[in-house]
């Protein structure tokens, strides 16, 4: 392991990181309260439980970058796929959610912003591109797990991009759907 800096604040543990990934998951909700509030129903249900997935997620995933910088500052190992991936999803929320925030502070609904769609709809698809270059490139092949034992960082960054994954398929299907009919 490396040597810790002097003048960096202590790492949250375990414990510190789940509160952390707690709280901002709930900013996660509140972004997308407002409008689920209207209920899902009628040609919105599609729109609004993506967008409920997605706040939940991208609350889940914004607490990459800090943590994994403040890990990686303290002379930690390099990143493996998990932390890699969580960090590449995490910096997708960091950018689309300042203006996401601005516009629901002033009573927009999410639905109406371009940075929502890119929200919604471009982070679920950045996760199956990256994952299936993970995939194609042999990084989560089973000799290459076996020899490292993972952080729960790493499996957390795993399971968070199986998730977005997941939810970029309901993507693909919902964009087949619109183009091709039903």
């Amino acid at each position: 392991m490396g040597e810790r800096r002097p003048g960096l604040a202590r790492f949250p543990g375990g414990g510190q990181s789940s509160r952390i990934i707690d709280a901002i998951g709930a900013l996660g909700v509140w972004l997308g309260l407002a409008d689920l509030r209207h209920g899902i129903s009628g040609d919105r249900a599609d729109e609004l439980a993506l967008l409920a997935v997605a706040c939940l997620l991208g609350g889940l995933s914004i607490v990459g970058p800090p943590l994994l910088l403040m890990e990686l500052a303290r002379g930690r190992r390099p990143w493996r796929e998990g932390k890699l991936l969580w960090f590449s999803l995490g910096m997708s929320e960091w950018l689309l959610w300042s203006p996401l925030i601005v516009a629901r502070t002033q009573g927009k609904s999410m639905t109406d912003s371009a940075a929502s769609v890119c929200f919604a709809y471009g982070t679920p698809l950045m996760a199956i591109y990256v994952t299936a270059g993970l995939l194609t490139g042999g990084w989560l092949r089973k000799s290459h797990r076996r020899r490292w034992k993972r952080s729960w960082r790493e499996q957390f960054g795993l399971f968070l991009a199986l998730a977005w994954a997941c939810t970029g398929c309901y993507v693909l299907y919902l964009i087949y759907r619109n183009e091709f009919g039903r």
